[in-house]
């Protein structure tokens, strides 16, 4: 490992010691910070499965050229899926639901507990977890023209069949759950489209980091690579603003009470500022990636690339971790433990996987051994 990783992965080691401590004092608020955090964690892999998959449909030149930091970061799923172990075994201190007395529950959710209960809960899990790791193997395992070869692009299809009803299934389980009286038919489209946001301006950071794409050719004549991913994030972006705020619209114009009070737990105590600090960011994105001037910029490309990776986190944390909060900004150790260890560990993986990208070409050693 290089010396970068090594940081990486003691800093992560001295976060996850700080919530050995933490759960050692009171369990709850640490599980509450360190979903948030492995959520997160989970949406870079799962929007860079999104992206290959379309990709592999529609094909471009935009695809080709983030098609390697999109596949290192699918590489860091199962990772994310085992950092999901510790919230696995005390799930009765985060979901309302779970091993709660279903008298004292609302009698909104005690219609819901045919779905929501522990045993089918871990049944679904596994279940997701099973067909992204089949996708994952699948979009690591061979290349686009090795694909294309074998006739099977119709795999695509199914894929991003299978990996929809995975989104939708994990979205109503570890997000909604959270509030169980709350109840959205659009959140799991708003949740796909965020990961895509946040997988695309990953991929789109660590391309231009390594390579002048502003001065690459793109897809049509007099049109830089620069600009095609940076149409493609705006695309994007703009897909999520619109599902987000056609949620928010039907909520509140159809005066639901318990809709509009998941929204009303996020916009006091604090979690205004962020929400301000979210709407900030994203329209900061979209407005730039207008300009191309900036898209033909490589430092420019890379800054609107990391606003909108700051929005993709700030719309994570505020839609994940209001519920979950209790006390007040001191509480706030929790989560900055949880993002060092799960990050530390996140980031030493990536890195050492960004060196080494051979670890991840696993149709190379197949076919050499064939």
């Amino acid at each position: 490992m290089s010396r970068v990783e090594q940081g990486f992965l003691i800093a992560g080691i001295a976060g996850l010691v700080c919530c050995a401590v933490g759960i050692s004092l009171d369990a709850r608020p640490v599980l509450g910070a360190w979903l948030a955090a492995v959520i997160f964690a989970l949406s870079l892999p799962l929007g860079a499965l999104t992206i290959l998959m379309v990709h592999g449909l529609t094909g471009g030149r935009w695809g080709e050229a983030i098609r390697q930091p999109l596949r290192i970061l699918a590489a860091t799923l199962p990772l994310a899926l085992i950092l999901l172990l510790p919230v696995l075994i005390r799930l009765d201190l985060i979901f309302p639901w779970a091993g709660a007395d279903s008298a004292m529950l609302a009698e909104k959710v005690r219609e819901k507990l045919v779905y929501l209960n522990v045993p089918f809960f871990l049944l679904r899990f596994v279940v997701c977890a099973a067909i992204w790791l089949a996708l994952a193997w699948m979009m690591l395992s061979s290349t686009e023209e090795h694909l294309a070869k074998s006739g099977d692009g119709r795999k695509y299809a199914l894929g991003l069949i299978l990996h929809a009803f995975a989104i939708s299934v994990f979205s109503i389980d570890w997000m909604l759950s959270l509030e169980p009286e709350f109840t959205s038919t659009v959140y799991a489209l708003c949740e796909a489209s965020a990961e895509v946001v946040g997988a695309c301006a990953t991929a789109v950071i660590v391309l231009a980091a390594r390579r002048a794409v502003e001065i690459l050719p793109g897809g049509e004549e007099d049109v830089a690579l620069s600009e095609d991913l940076a149409n493609m994030l705006l695309g994007f972006l703009l897909i999520w603003i619109y599902l987000v705020f056609m949620q928010w619209l039907v909520v509140w114009g159809g005066d639901l009470p318990d809709e509009i009070h998941w929204y009303v737990i996020r916009s006091g105590n604090g979690w205004q500022y962020l929400l301000y600090l979210l709407i900030a960011l994203q329209v900061a994105a979209s407005a730039g990636l207008l300009s191309r001037d900036l898209k033909r910029s490589h430092a420019g490309l890379i800054r609107l690339a990391g606003i909108a990776l700051a929005g993709h986190f700030a719309d994570m944390f505020w839609r994940v971790r209001p519920p979950l909060f209790s006390g007040g900004i001191l509480s706030l150790w929790h989560d900055v433990a949880a993002w060092i260890g799960l990050g530390g560990l996140w980031l030493a993986l990536f890195f050492f996987l960004l060196r080494r990208p051979d670890r991840i070409a696993w149709w190379k050693r197949e076919a050499a051994h064939g």
